[in-house]
């Protein structure tokens, strides 16, 4: 049974899975499922798309890497670094991505769904024009990340860093920001209805849009 976060369901995992070394992983045909990887790189092949399932990653390296519609359903990354990675039109669902750096990572026309970002690094991440459905941002950084275009259906934001974000073109009507900090943001003002902010960013926002603001 897969558990539930609200309404984000979690990973289903096997109660037990097979040790296997990232240098081991062309061995298995592009298909991986119940195993758990600790530690290694993983540089992925432009030409061969990888399928991971059931699958924890912890310690492991991607940065660099190509896996460009890849495809990762019921998958923990712990502690994992995608730097720079080439992730465009992968797939994510009922992931987890703990603690894990996504410096610069391409996350460009994704469909991601039911999947966690907790305690991440995620500077210049680019997730434009990617479907998201049922995401946790919590406590990431955020800055200078570009969400352009995408296409959120109950997306969360929670205590994150989000300075200089691009949410432009991107329908953020009951989004909700209000426990996130940023310093600069950039909004499409015909998709901006709806979006849930403080006091303080409300103030923000109409400078943004413009308006001068009289305080008292």
């Amino acid at each position: 049974m897969v558990k539930k976060v609200g309404k984000r369901m979690r990973p289903k995992l096997s109660a037990v899975r097979e040790p296997l070394l990232a240098d081991n992983l062309w061995g298995n045909d592009g298909y991986v499922e119940r195993v758990q990887i600790d530690g290694g790189n993983i540089a992925g092949d432009e030409e061969q798309r990888l399928s991971f399932d059931d699958v924890i990653f912890k310690d492991v390296s991607f940065s660099g890497s190509e896996l460009r519609t890849a495809e990762f359903v019921d998958v923990v990354f712990d502690t994992c670094d995608f730097s720079n990675a080439n992730l465009q039109n992968a797939i994510f669902h009922r992931c987890e991505i703990i603690n894990s750096k996504l410096t610069g990572a391409d996350f460009a026309n994704a469909k991601v769904s039911h999947t966690s970002f907790k305690e991440c690094d995620g500077r210049y991440i680019n997730f434009s024009f990617s479907g998201m459905k049922e995401i946790d941002f919590n406590q990431c950084s955020l800055v200078d990340a570009d969400f352009y275009e995408c296409t959120f259906k109950d997306v969360r934001f929670d205590k994150c860093k989000m300075d200089n974000i691009n949410f432009s073109e991107t329908d953020l009507k009951g989004v909700d920001l209000s426990n996130s900090t940023y310093d600069g943001i950039e909004v499409s003002l015909s998709k901006l209805a709806g979006c849930i902010v403080s006091t303080d960013q409300a103030i923000g926002f109409a400078r943004v849009l413009g308006l001068s603001v009289k305080e008292e």
